[in-house]
């Protein structure tokens, strides 16, 4: 997921912060199930931290398109979807450059609409429903200068746990830039 932060909120007192950042960008799922592919998605949204860094609450929104195409099966499949995530996280500096990224919790979803087109026939499914799963991830931040940053994370979500085929790992890589106030 690429995230530009424009205008992050910051308040930092005694190494207790509470920040609160834009997030945009594209998120890659890998997915086992019907078969083993990877999904896409366009989010849009906020995130907000607070704590220490060493360990802080979070708390994430963003809305999303997924189209997922299976050329073998003459089938694509576009879903609007919300997910919302509130858990832990920790981050720890490994040398003067890198941070260390630790996260779990619980990840709210729902597929608000989804179209299904098999050939020619289409089919459209809302839902109100949401659906709650936990998350842990791990990250690696590589701070280049002081405003810029990349980190690299994966997240994996926990579907099912009797079957773990059902299971997601959501990959990302973003890009975070602090433009001066």
């Amino acid at each position: 997921m690429v995230t530009e932060d424009a205008n992050a909120f910051v308040l930092e007192k005694a190494g207790f912060q509470i920040s609160a950042e834009p997030v945009v960008g594209y998120e890659w799922t890998q997915v086992q199930t019907p078969v083993w592919h990877t999904r896409g998605m366009l989010v849009y949204g906020a995130r907000v931290v607070v704590g220490h860094r060493w360990l802080s609450g979070e708390g994430e929104y963003t809305l999303g398109t997924t189209n997922e195409t299976f050329p073998t099966q003459d089938q694509n499949i576009k879903t609007d979807k919300q997910n919302a995530r509130l858990g832990l996280r920790s981050s720890k500096s490994v040398g003067p450059f890198f941070d260390f990224l630790f996260r779990i919790g619980g990840q709210a979803t729902k597929n608000q609409t989804t179209t299904t087109t098999i050939s020619t026939a289409t089919s459209l499914t809302a839902s109100s429903d949401w659906a709650i799963h936990p998350y842990a991830g791990v990250g690696l931040q590589a701070n280049l200068l002081k405003m810029i940053s990349i980190s690299l994370e994966a997240t994996y979500l926990f579907r099912n746990l009797k079957d773990w085929s059902g299971n997601d790992v959501q990959t990302s890589a973003s890009l975070k830039i602090q433009l001066p106030h």
